[in-house]
């Protein structure tokens, strides 16, 4: 009797934990949007974890194809990111997350680097289009700068 209820309280709290909201380790302590979440969560997962299984998570279908086509972060950050960086802050611009081409399953918003590579600081910003897949929103392409609207 004892082991069956010490096993049920043992299962009862580990599927409790597995319920709880998960450290993503990536904000700024401030509480951010859903969006703002998995644009920090996608390029902080290949900038500051070099990890593209990460970032994968945080990635739409169409953009996994391009992480799996390319498959090295050194092939995702010249290709798809078109940046190279050795550290990175970034924030995004809560007042730009707008509807993307007047369609509310896409959002376009802009972020904002700071960081350094090879010793230059370096300053840019990209437009970001999120879709919402599965319930969860996640970033679908990064916009050419050359093309902005």
């Amino acid at each position: 009797m004892r082991v069956t209820v010490l096993a049920t309280a043992m299962v009862t709290a580990l599927t409790l934990v597995g319920c709880g909201e998960v450290e993503r380790g990536y904000g700024d302590g401030d509480a951010e949007t859903e969006e703002a979440a998995a644009i920090k969560g996608f390029y902080q997962a290949i900038y500051r974890d070099d990890d593209l299984n990460k970032a994968k998570r945080f990635a739409s279908e169409r953009m996994d194809g391009l992480i799996e086509h390319y498959a090295t972060l050194s092939g995702v950050e010249r290709y798809v990111l078109g940046r190279y960086y050795d550290r990175v802050e970034l924030t995004v611009e809560a007042d730009s997350i707008v509807p993307y081409l007047n369609n509310k399953q896409e959002l376009r918003a802009t972020v904002i680097f700071e960081g350094e590579y090879k010793g230059d600081n370096v300053k840019d910003s990209r437009d970001v289009v999120l879709v919402q897949e599965e319930g969860t929103w996640r970033v679908d392409q990064i916009l050419d700068p050359r093309y902005r609207p």
